[in-house]
């Protein structure tokens, strides 16, 4: 199967409509000028030899912190070039909603826990298989409200996989946070008439009230349904969890203490002082990543002072 043929295929699986290969190449030849690459670069980014075509991606699982497996989709390099491309022409000059820290220049998970510091009472909420959750009709209605017609189709196909998000394609993460614009917006909304703050850093999201009173008795529906007109859901077991000030509750892998500070859970702080008895040198570099780590996680940001 040829590459154009097979492009062929997959357009009509995913549209119901026939192109033909002269139709594609002016198609590709627009999008590719606008992303500054060469004429035949999607030549090769299909999966051809195949009766199922698709594009290129390398399937494997991680474990998580907290259990389970995540499923990772990597695009292969010439599929990859052109998503950073992507992320360089249409994802770098948008905005998301400031209460979307992740993925941001400038920002790190420091600037979503800090904004929580010294808070009463906490609430973190994690949401179940984030990446592959943001449907695809939600990234193609994003896209055609940038791009005209085939070209919002072809941008989506792109940056899609198997139904959404791959978690491993560079465009991914901008994708998350620009086409939950309108859930940040409205969950910010919700949360400033309960009294609290929010803030959300991928598939975590935190609520804080700084005074005693906690989240009012609707407030988890309210959170669940509007993130469930998303396409998303809380995660089973670990999806709600309400905190005071003296646990000193976990966040993205820190601790809200409860002087008001951030602080390195004891088992990073256990692993650092192993690593400073080595005399390994892959040691010693480890340990130069942590205490850059430490330092910005532990140094409270400009923005939330």
């Amino acid at each position: 199967m040829t590459a154009w043929s097979a492009f062929t295929s997959l357009w009509r699986a995913m549209t119901g409509r026939d192109r033909t290969p002269l139709a594609f190449e002016a198609d590709w030849a627009d999008l590719l000028g606008q992303l500054g690459l060469p004429p035949h670069t999607f030549r090769d980014v299909l999966e051809a030899d195949s009766l199922d075509p698709h594009f290129c991606y390398r399937r494997y699982a991680k474990p998580k912190k907290g259990g389970g497996l995540r499923r990772i989709a990597e695009p292969d390099a010439r599929l990859k070039r052109v998503q950073q491309a992507i992320v360089t022409r249409y994802l770098t000059p948008e905005e998301p909603h400031p209460a979307a820290v992740a993925y941001q220049p400038g920002l790190s998970t420091a600037d979503h826990v800090w904004a929580h510091a010294g808070a009463q009472v906490v609430v973190a909420a994690d949401v179940r298989d984030f990446f592959p959750s943001t449907h695809t009709a939600r990234v193609e209605d994003w896209w055609h409200q940038r791009a005209e017609g085939d070209e919002a189709r072809l941008l989506t196909l792109l940056t899609t996989d198997r139904g959404g998000l791959p978690q491993g394609a560079p465009t991914s993460p901008g994708l998350s946070n620009l086409v939950n614009r309108e859930m940040d917006e409205r969950l910010a909304r919700r949360a400033e008439r309960a009294g609290a703050r929010y803030t959300r850093y991928c598939d975590d999201l935190c609520f804080s009230w700084s005074g005693d009173r906690g989240p009012p008795s609707d407030f988890q529906p309210v959170v669940r349904a509007t993130l469930g007109e998303f396409g998303y859901s809380l995660h089973p077991e670990k999806g709600w969890r309400i905190y005071e000030r003296r646990d000193e509750p976990e966040i993205t892998g820190v601790i809200l203490t409860r002087f008001g500070g951030v602080r390195l859970p004891e088992r990073l702080r256990q692993l650092m002082r192993r690593l400073s008895r080595s005399n390994d040198a892959r040691d010693a570099e480890r340990l130069a990543g942590y205490y850059g780590y430490a330092e910005n996680v532990t140094r409270r940001p400009e923005r939330t002072k």
